[in-house]
């Protein structure tokens, strides 16, 4: 048990193994990557690294079988704790509890934790309040700022803070986890290539996601031959009105339909090739083949790209359903 149990991210391991055993942990940290990275994993890892009973001798890691350890996995350890936004944005009173916390004694453990998830969601008073516990450290205290967005932080908060960049998980990490939990190794490598841009793939339930892979594939189907544009249209601004959801399916959906397209040039190029990923949608692929040429195939690939950084940088949602659907319907994109 300990860190070797997260997947991924070894030298964001070292670092914090290396904070621990020389008792240099940062007042505040900022853990910024991507979903599929669970840098909540390595929050509440870290947590457990600095609580730790058992490990008080030997810092560097954790035993996660201590009544601290199991607490804090459980959520239930006093000196722990995970803030989420208040709908869309953390609210002033969530941010004025940690500064009226600050100062307080831990009540178990030797540091009290404060993790604050999506940390980018504070509006300019909530971030200013925010500023008043960086600038008054507390020796006990530690905050982790977990977010896969950094651009709407405030400088001054980003600036007094140590930024640990954590990197995606390969689809060769995942593949090989879900192997371990059981799953055979075709829909370990399915789910392999939606992890690699999403955040769920390790606790994905296949079977759901097949059904929603099904749907993308009529989706392209529809896109490509130019039929029911308008329904595909109306659903994703229906969708919209949550943005979080609609955000979470529209990054789903460019993904899978970037993944169908590539795999639309390679049957282009070898009808046989051993490179499909949809290996199981070959014959319907066959068929969209001769709907689209390689060159146009490439540029929707490209635009997808586009998409899906657009997506991080936060766009608004009808925005990005314009230039998606844009993306299919245009002439450019049309004649090429």
């Amino acid at each position: 048990m300990g860190f070797d149990e997260l997947l991924g991210n070894q030298r964001i391991k070292h670092i914090l193994t290396s904070y621990l055993k020389n008792d240099i942990i940062p007042y505040s940290m900022i853990f910024f990557g991507p979903r599929s990275a669970n840098l909540l994993s390595f929050a509440v890892a870290f947590a457990k690294g600095i609580n730790c009973l058992n490990n008080k001798d030997n810092r560097g890691d954790f035993c996660g079988k201590c009544t601290n350890c199991v607490e804090i996995e459980k959520e239930t350890f006093l000196d722990l704790k995970i803030l989420e936004p208040d709908g869309q944005q953390y609210k002033k009173e969530q941010i004025a509890f940690l500064v009226e916390d600050n100062f307080r004694k831990p009540l178990k453990g030797e540091r009290k934790i404060n993790v604050l998830t999506d940390a980018h969601k504070m509006n300019e008073y909530s971030a200013n309040t925010f500023l008043k516990v960086l600038e008054e450290p507390a020796p006990l205290n530690v905050f982790i700022l977990v977010t896969d967005n950094m651009n709407p932080m405030l400088p001054t908060i980003k600036s007094r803070c140590q930024v640990l960049k954590f990197s995606p998980l390969s689809k060769t990490e995942i593949k090989t986890y879900l192997v371990k939990k059981g799953y055979d190794e075709e829909k370990a490598r399915l789910i392999s290539y939606l992890g690699s841009n999403m955040g769920k793939a390790l606790e994905v339930d296949f079977n759901a996601f097949m059904k929603k892979r099904e749907n993308i594939l009529s989706i392209l189907h529809s896109l490509l031959t130019r039929q029911g544009i308008e329904a595909i249209l109306l659903d994703l601004f229906n969708r919209s009105r949550s943005r979080e959801k609609f955000l979470d399916y529209f990054s789903e959906l460019v993904n899978l339909l970037a993944l169908m397209l590539r795999d639309i040039v390679v049957l282009k190029i070898e009808e046989n090739s051993s490179y499909v990923i949809n290996i199981d949608y070959k014959e319907k692929l066959m068929q969209l083949c001769h709907t689209i040429t390689i060159h146009k195939a490439l540029t929707l690939i490209r635009k997808m790209e586009y998409l899906l950084r657009d997506i991080q940088r936060n766009l608004n949602t009808k925005v990005l359903i314009l230039e998606f659907i844009k993306s299919y319907t245009s002439q450019e994109v049309a004649d090429v």
